[in-house]
């Protein structure tokens, strides 16, 4: 039967194909009474927090300092905000009082009478504003004349400080009685707007009305006039300044996933110093204020870490520019230090729940401020989570390729050698899954003792007084399949899934344990199988 042997030869094939050259030196596995002939080494498999965070995401999210502590990165942006989104100009609507003849004459003329009229308005809006100046990308004017006159009427309404290329505006209306109303409508795109009344106050807006009545043979009366209504509306600033009044910016209710903790098989982990830092970028000519209403974790378990009193220092000041164009960059760092962001982080959440308010000109006195069009605040946020665990319970895990030979009839006996070296300040459980081509679970190499899923446990690495591992620990076990396990599974095997679960001993659970990038749990597998040979001969 040698095609028997040819499978035996190519399942060696196989499981070498799987390793590097120099992955498994089969003399460092040598167990005394086996014969090496079908010694076969299955895969050399080295566990660290890295192998993990790569094998799941892409980018740098790990970092290592000058230590090799590592830390775990995650960031993203709350908020990006134009001015314009939050800043509104409202529409303005203005009405003279009613405008008599200033010489007081009534009764019957003829040829031609005329008068002036000035005085403002007064820019208003809810929020407080006092505005200077307002450079306009776009709006309407729309200005309409009444009359109680039964005189024919020619009138000139100018508004002095709205401008265009330095031009003030002027709109010129015609009535001839009976007629007694007139409208005229106006595009305000390019208009600039000086509310200062010379550089001595502001909201203010200036008019003069110049009209003249032409006889039709009918008297005046004491009581005619004229009335001039004056509307601002859809107006779209490409610059204001002054005091903008008061403005909140919500950031909605949002979510960060902290995919690492979500992507462990199991988590409990208490971080010794997480901190997050927020990159705030304002180019607003105002300064501004954030607070969290809302800042919790929740972990993959459903547990709700609130944040309990005071956050951090709240509100967070948020610094603008005082150039027009330029912009100001805020870092805030938020870590144990000055917050109590631990509560936050413990448990280790698989994802953060955070709701925030910016607010521009909160209280206080009215300072001078400016934006344009283009003015943005743009809030990053960064969490920094360094592996520095006070107690720790989680999940490490790999997959590799596995066949075993098929034909079972020659095969007495199937025994497996388990080598394993922790170089983690914290104790390991270790198991190895037989999966399908689906990575379905066909049965394991360790069975399970009274409901554990991982038995063969490996004692922690020595660490020093700061929790940084200072040496290694080493364990050999040999698990035993007899060949009705074997040959129930040998046909569907496709992959090894080895996971190492990693604890606090009790010993240990106070101190704070950190991992490094030389950090490691190494998993060596090999496979002894005894042969029928007077079968394969026949």
């Amino acid at each position: 039967m040698k095609s028997r042997f040819a499978i035996l030869i190519l399942f060696s094939i196989i499981v070498f194909s799987c390793l590097k050259k120099d992955d498994l030196s089969f003399k460092n596995l040598a167990v005394t009474g086996w014969q090496p002939d079908w010694a076969v080494p299955l895969t050399n498999t080295t566990l660290t927090l890295k192998n993990l965070v790569q094998h799941a995401y892409s980018g740098n999210i790990l970092t290592t300092d000058s230590t090799g502590l590592y830390s775990i990165h995650y960031d993203g942006r709350l908020l990006s905000a134009y001015a314009s989104d939050y800043v509104k100009i409202p529409d303005q609507n203005f009405n003279t009082s009613s405008i008599p003849l200033s010489t007081g004459f009534t009764g019957t003329f003829t040829g031609t009478i005329t008068d002036t009229f000035s005085d403002h308005f007064s820019y208003t809006d809810t929020t407080g504003a006092q505005l200077n100046h307002l450079n306009l990308k776009s709006g309407s004017l729309q200005i309409q004349i009444q009359s109680t006159y039964q005189q024919n009427i020619s009138a000139t309404v100018l508004l002095p400080t709205i401008k265009k290329n330095g031009v003030p505006l002027s709109i010129t209306f015609a009535m001839n009685y009976p007629t007694t109303t007139a409208n005229q409508n106006l595009d305000l795109s390019n208009y600039k707007i000086d509310f200062t009344n010379g550089n001595t106050t502001n909201n203010y807006l200036p008019y003069k009305i110049s009209y003249s009545l032409t006889s039709t043979g009918n008297p005046i009366s004491s009581t005619d006039n004229i009335v001039a209504n004056v509307n601002l509306t859809n107006l779209q600033f490409s610059f204001v300044d002054g005091f903008l009044g008061h403005h909140s910016i919500p950031i909605n209710r949002d979510t960060i996933a902290i995919e690492i903790f979500n992507n462990t098989l199991n988590a409990n982990i208490f971080l010794e110093n997480p901190i997050i830092k927020l990159i705030v970028d304002n180019s607003f000519g105002v300064s501004a204020v954030g607070t969290f209403n809302t800042f919790e974790g929740i972990t993959k378990q459903g547990i709700i870490n609130n944040i309990g009193g005071n956050f951090f220092n709240n509100p967070i000041a948020l610094n603008g520019p005082t150039t027009i164009g330029t912009t100001v960059v805020n870092h805030y760092q938020i870590d144990k230090t000055n917050s109590n962001v631990q509560n936050v982080f413990n448990p280790a959440p698989n994802r953060v729940v955070f709701q925030c308010n910016i607010s521009i000109n909160g209280s206080g006195t009215p300072t001078y401020n400016f934006i344009t069009d283009t003015s943005k605040i743009i809030v990053n946020a960064e969490a920094v989570l360094p592996a520095w665990f006070r107690i720790i319970d989680f999940s490490l895990q790999d997959t590799f390729a596995l066949g075993f030979p098929r034909d079972t009839n020659i095969l007495n006996r199937v025994q497996f050698k388990l080598l394993c070296e922790n170089a983690f300040g914290l104790y390991a459980a270790v198991q190895l899954y037989f999966t399908d081509s689906t990575y379905h679970i066909l049965d394991s190499l360790i069975v399970p003792l009274n409901g554990a899923q991982q038995t063969n446990i490996i004692a922690q690495a020595p660490v020093n007084a700061n929790g940084v591992v200072n040496g290694s620990t080493t364990a050999q076990t040999i698990f035993d399949m007899d060949r009705t396990r074997y040959k129930r599974i040998a046909s569907r095997v496709r992959h090894g899934l080895v996971r190492g679960n990693l604890k606090s001993s009790s010993s240990s659970s106070g101190i704070s344990i950190q991992i490094h990038s030389k950090d490691y749990l190494r998993v060596q597998l090999a496979a002894h199988l005894w042969l029928n040979i007077k079968k394969a001969n026949n």
